[in-house]
C-alpha cells in the first residue's frame, strides 16, 4: 500500500524537482513519461518507499504525540506486514502501478500529457477540443493554467476519488488478526 502511495505521488516529485532545477518553474516533465515509468519513477519511488517505511516502523513515544506521530501509527495499521515486502520486485511493480495510475489520470485531467516524451511532447490524444481555454489563471510559480474540459476532467476524477475514499475508507487491519 505504501509503494501504491508513494509511487502515485513521485510523477509529481520527479516533474518538481527537474522543473524548478532546469526551467526555474512548474510543470510536466518525463516524470509523467512512459519513459519517466522506468527511469526516474521507480528508481526514486523505491528507495523513498524504503525510507518512508524505516520512518514508520521507527519506535515512537506515546509522550507528546505529535500529529505526524498519528499519522505514522495509521500508515503502520494500513502497511499490513508481510514477508516478502522488502521485496524489491514486489515494491517497484507498486511503484509502477502508482505512477502509472498517475499518468492515467493526468492524461483525463491535464491540458497538455508529456506520455510518449522524449518522441513526442504533446499528442491530442481527445483532439482540439480538449485544449480549448474558457478562462486562464495565473498562478505564482507557474505558467498561465487554462481552465476548460481537462479542468472539468480533473473536478470529476477528484470527486470521484473523495465519494470513493468517503464510501469505501481504507481498511485497518490488525496484523495480530491474521
Amino acid at each position: 500500500m505504501l509503494a501504491l502511495w508513494v509511487g502515485a505521488i513521485v510523477p509529481d516529485i520527479i516533474d518538481g524537482v527537474a522543473s524548478a532545477a532546469m526551467r526555474g518553474h512548474l510543470g510536466q516533465w518525463a516524470g509523467r513519461s512512459l519513459v519517466g515509468l522506468f527511469a526516474f519513477c521507480v528508481p526514486v519511488g523505491v528507495p523513498l518507499t524504503f525510507l518512508l517505511r524505516a520512518m514508520i516502523e521507527a519506535p515512537t513515544s506515546r509522550n507528546g504525540e505529535t500529529r505526524f506521530m498519528r499519522l505514522v501509527g495509521w500508515l503502520r495499521a494500513v502497511d499490513v506486514p508481510r514477508s516478502d515486502r522488502h521485496c524489491v520486485v514486489f515494491e517497484g511493480a507498486s511503484v509502477w502501478v502508482g505512477a502509472l495510475s498517475h499518468i492515467v489520470s493526468d492524461l483525463l485531467s491535464h491540458e497538455s500529457s508529456k506520455l510518449l516524451w522524449p518522441w513526442s511532447a504533446d499528442p491530442a490524444w481527445f483532439g482540439q477540443w480538449w485544449h480549448a481555454a474558457w478562462l486562464r489563471i495565473s498562478l505564482p510559480g507557474y505558467p498561465a493554467y487554462s481552465i476548460g474540459p481537462h479542468f472539468v476532467g480533473w473536478i470529476i476524477l477528484s470527486a470521484v476519488g473523495a465519494v470513493m475514499f468517503v464510501k469505501y475508507p481504507p481498511r485497518i487491519v490488525n496484523s495480530l488478526d491474521k
